[in-house]
């Protein structure tokens, strides 16, 4: 009778496909980590939207002082009609 091996196609074929796959994955994520190529793309986007919400709230703030005078504005030229 033959003893049971760790040899048959289906069971060490199996486990170590899996341990291949988790060792690539791992190295991937490694490279991954280590990659710096896109760090510069992503500082200046957030640069460019740190620029983008100063100029709104900015917009906001010049527009909510300027409504009293563009109303004092707007009532003298109607009474001087």
């Amino acid at each position: 009778m033959a003893e049971p091996s760790c040899d048959r196609p289906g069971v060490s074929a199996g486990r170590s496909h899996v341990l291949d796959l988790a060792r690539r994955a791992a190295f991937r994520a490694t490279l991954f980590a280590r990659d710096a190529r896109g760090s510069t793309a992503m500082e200046y986007a957030l640069i460019g939207a740190l620029i983008f919400v100063v100029a709104a709230g900015s917009l906001r703030y010049y527009g909510s002082r300027m409504i009293p005078i563009y109303n004092q504005i707007s009532t003298a030229v109607t009474q001087a009609n």
